[in-house]
């Protein structure tokens, strides 16, 4: 993995720190997701998979009910 350094102004900082709290991320994380996004938008890369993480997929059919059955 590659490291890179990027200097941001106060309101480019400020707009990364928020969307990285919205999304739950690091702001770090952000910022890579946001550039591969780009990348892939440009096809500069290939679209990568969605993730087969359970956090990632939909609830299943019935899962709107409480945790215990009801």
């Amino acid at each position: 993995m590659t490291k890179l350094i990027i200097y941001l102004n106060e309101p480019e900082s400020t707009a990364l720190k928020t969307l990285a709290e919205q999304e739950y991320r690091v702001p770090k994380a952000q910022a890579s997701l946001i550039i591969r996004k780009e990348l892939e938008r440009l096809g500069m890369i290939e679209i990568e998979q969605e993730s087969h993480s359970p956090l990632m997929q939909p609830p299943h059919p019935g899962a709107e009910g409480s945790m215990n059955g009801d």
